[in-house]
Formats: C-alpha cells, structure tokens, sequence
C-alpha cells in the first residue's frame, strides 16, 4: 500500500547484480556493505537505467546491515594491490 499510496516503485536485482554493487561500492566508497544494502544500490543503479528516477534527484539507501557478517572475497579478487592506498580519499570523508 505505501508504494502505491506514495507514488513510488519495487524494483527487484538479482545475486549477481547484489555481488557487483558491494564490490563498487566497497571499492569507490570504501563502505562494507551486506547483501540487503547492496541490493538498494544495485536497485538504484537499475533504477537509473530504465529512467524510473533521475541522476539530479536525492535519493536515500538504506543499509541496515553489515558485511562483517559475511563471507568476503580473496583481498585480490576486488582489491588491486598493486595501487598503493590512497590516504587523500580518507581524509575527505572525515
């Protein structure tokens, strides 16, 4: 009712679109996202695809979770490390 009612949308993702959205935004964000706020994001990203919102509009994802509970992947599957760390990308989000 409240999607209705609010004039909004359900968007469903699959795993694979989930697993793809906690490695970008583990590696542009530095955030350990669980599957359940990954799945906001890879909703968003889909969502922007198909027109449903706009890149100008705010929107909020919610992570209620964390990706501490789960199993992560090998360092080297999603972390180049042969790029030294970029300490400036830190300090900016303090």
């Amino acid at each position: 009712d409240a999607v209705r009612k609010s004039g909004g949308f359900a968007i469903a993702v699959d795993d694979g679109a989930i697993a793809a959205a906690q490695i970008t935004v583990a590696t542009e964000d530095g955030l350990l996202m669980g599957p359940e706020g990954a799945a906001t994001f890879a909703a968003y990203k889909k969502a922007l695809k198909q027109g449903l919102v706009d890149a100008s509009e705010s929107a909020v994802l919610f992570n209620c979770g964390s990706g501490l509970k789960y199993p992560m992947p090998a360092a080297g599957q999603s972390i180049d490390i042969r790029k030294p760390i970029d300490y400036s990308v830190l300090e900016q989000a303090t």
